[in-house]
């Protein structure tokens, strides 16, 4: 990095040590600063992420810990591993990191965060909470790259669609107010490169659902409540939707709810609004304060989880709200669902 004199229309170098040098370190210094200041990170590397967390275990079966996980506004998990100097395993790493985060269901993700978070996060991503974690991806930060990494990361984008970004970060520091910088600089896939390289990547064939059936989807929710009613809607013929354990009620043939089942509650999603819709649900529902307005308020969410909450859903949107007059957004998710299924 070069430090301007305009008086003198000239450069001069600025120092640029190690990380070492200056005793910078992985965890303490360099993981607390990004995790402290995420959106100026992710800025300078030209990323919009939101961060999940810190040391986040992937898996009960290993010791090691993700230096930070995020996640950008497609619901696409992001691993960030980082090194201070550079290291052959780097890549290999965090590849087995995203294997064990691929495992995830989006609730898994979801714990992560406080219901404050989960609130920011739905409204930072582009998708709903429930396609988080369709896809993962890898970002590497470090001061150096070995040949072997930049070439295998190569060789995993290029051929099977893996996508990595290598960053090389460097400490510059101003001698003369003691100022320090840190310096990044995407080296893999070059700059000019990213954008052309996309389109080039072999699109990935996720269309394989995990169950083979509802009984086997149902099979993996330990609460009752939310099994005994998808059984009762699906013998009803409802339509639904088995890769995103998904159940869709309609009023003249347009959609408005559709229900996802997670492990212990079930997410709702209102599509369009009626007339004190917010206190119809909080009046019926177990959980009143997830009531929320989505999608600038086009949209609402609930959270369903009891018997009585299914009962009052279902009298709801079979019987009791067929001659709301509904006030439609300026989008539909029809499109945004239609999108989804595309990619799943």
């Amino acid at each position: 990095m070069l430090r301007i004199d305009r008086n003198n229309r000239s450069f001069s170098l600025l120092e640029t040590p190690k990380l070492a040098d200056v005793s910078i370190t992985e965890r303490y210094d360099l993981q607390e600063c990004i995790a402290n200041s995420p959106d100026a990170f992710c800025k300078e590397i030209g990323q919009n992420l939101f961060l999940l967390g810190k040391e986040v275990e992937p898996s009960e079966t290993v010791s090691d810990r993700i230096d930070l996980l995020a996640v950008d506004k497609e619901g696409t998990c992001v691993i960030i591993e980082l090194k201070r100097g550079s290291h052959k395993l780097h890549l290999f790493q965090a590849i087995s990191y995203a294997g064990m985060i691929a495992k995830w269901t989006s609730d898994d993700l979801l714990q992560l965060l406080s219901p404050d978070r989960q609130e920011a996060l739905e409204g930072f991503m582009d998708v709903e909470l429930e396609e988080v974690n369709r896809k993962q991806r890898i970002i590497l930060v470090a001061e150096a790259f070995d040949y072997a990494l930049l070439v295998g990361a190569e060789w995993l984008s290029e051929q099977f669609g893996v996508d990595i970004t290598c960053c090389r970060i460097a400490v510059a520091r101003d001698e003369t107010t003691n100022a320090e910088y840190l310096v990044c600089s995407n080296v893999f896939p070059a700059p000019e490169l990213a954008q052309q390289a996309i389109p080039r990547r072999r699109k990935i064939d996720v269309t394989a659902t995990k169950w083979a059936d509802w009984e086997a989807a149902m099979a993996g929710i330990p609460n009752a409540a939310i099994v005994s009613f998808f059984k009762q809607e699906l013998a009803q013929n409802r339509e639904s939707y088995l890769a995103k354990r998904i159940l869709r009620y309609r009023i003249a043939g347009k959609r408005r709810w559709f229900l996802a089942a997670h492990r212990q509650n079930v997410y709702g999603w209102q599509q369009g609004r009626f007339s004190d819709d917010v206190k119809f649900w909080q009046q019926g529902l177990s959980q009143p304060d997830n009531v929320k307005p989505v999608k600038n308020g086009e949209c609402l969410r609930f959270f369903l989880s009891t018997d009585g909450d299914f009962r009052y859903f279902h009298q709801a949107a079979t019987k009791n709200l067929l001659a709301v007059i509904w006030t439609d957004g300026s989008q539909t998710d029809e499109a945004d669902e239609a999108e989804a299924e595309e990619q799943s």
